[in-house]
């Protein structure tokens, strides 16, 4: 029998889940599908046929809907919305700018239902972004998600070390203090909007290589 449940990723920072389609589908890996999850109907693409053990690893996960495989029609709403995502993203860095809020926009998913966005940034502190969406929202009509990639994998990094309590990156220099000598932030490392560009690519390609393990150890 045809399995119904497949492993798929989506979205930029390479989210995965499980999803099943209403009716058997041959799916290989690399096969672009629209899904519906969590965030909004999206394109998304195949990794592999999902089972029981890998429903162990993701006992927490909602379980998507599997629409169809992508078509036409997709391909052309998909390119619309890149389209719309762009002028998002420009609208967005200026509006920061004009409220003066520490935030960089780094980037933008308006997804293929045309009522959902996903707004990648970094914060240099803790502000008030109500403004910022309220305004966003209205302007393009879209329901927006702030992603803040400051501190993704802070959670995870305490279970895997309790000492690093700091800026949540590996062999942070954090002290008794609260202070974190590795970012120069002194008392408490906070978001670490004060790391340097060279900190913040180093930062990315240790989450990157961090979510590669999560996808192996599931693949």
């Amino acid at each position: 029998m045809e399995a119904q449940e497949y492993l798929v990723s989506f979205g930029l920072t390479g989210e995965f889940g499980r999803f099943r389609s209403a009716a058997p589908l041959a799916l290989h890996r690399g096969e672009r599908v629209v899904v519906r999850g969590s965030r909004g109907v999206e394109i998304a693409c195949v990794l592999r046929e999902a089972t029981p053990h890998h429903a162990r690893f993701l006992p927490n996960t909602s379980l998507g809907q599997l629409l169809r495989r992508i078509t036409p029609a997709d391909e052309l709403a998909e390119s619309q919305m890149h389209s719309k995502g762009q002028q998002l993203f420009e609208r967005g860095r200026q509006l920061a700018a004009e409220l003066g809020l520490p935030l960089e926009l780094l980037d933008v998913e308006v997804l293929l239902d045309g009522e959902h966005a996903v707004l990648h940034h970094l914060r240099g502190a803790d502000i008030d972004v109500r403004p910022f969406v309220s305004t966003l929202s209205r302007e393009f009509a879209l329901h927006i998600v702030l992603v803040d990639l400051t501190r993704p994998q802070e959670a995870a990094d305490h279970e895997e070390d309790d000492e690093h309590t700091g800026c949540g990156r590996p062999n942070c220099g954090r002290g008794a203090d609260g202070g974190c000598s590795t970012c120069g932030s002194g008392g408490g490392c906070g978001t670490c909007g004060s790391a340097k560009p060279q900190d913040m690519e180093l930062y990315f390609a240790q989450l990157r290589e961090q979510m590669e393990r999560h996808r192996t150890a599931l693949l």
